[in-house]
């Protein structure tokens, strides 16, 4: 039973046709990290609308909220302590 015709390529062949994969890999690839980056943006646009959201909910100024956050980031190292 023939199977079809064998082709058999040299191995500049071989070689030029990995490359060439090799480079449309690279381009499909770039591509990809370009929407990437580009939905990590939205990502972070649509986190910091959020948070102002929240800020300004919370009547407090962005100032305000800074230092609770700046107080509260040494805070718990404090009520560590007192578990034992």
């Amino acid at each position: 039973m023939p199977r079809g015709k064998v082709i058999k390529r040299s191995l500049d062949e071989q070689i030029s046709m990995l490359e060439e994969d090799i480079r449309v890999a690279h381009n499909k690839l770039t591509k990809l990290q370009g929407k990437l980056k580009e939905l990590q943006k939205q990502k972070r646009e649509e986190d910091m609308a959020d948070l102002y959201s929240l800020v300004k909910e919370s009547g407090l100024s962005v100032d305000e909220v800074r230092q609770m956050l700046t107080d509260t980031s040494a805070a718990p190292h404090a009520a560590d302590d007192n578990i034992a």
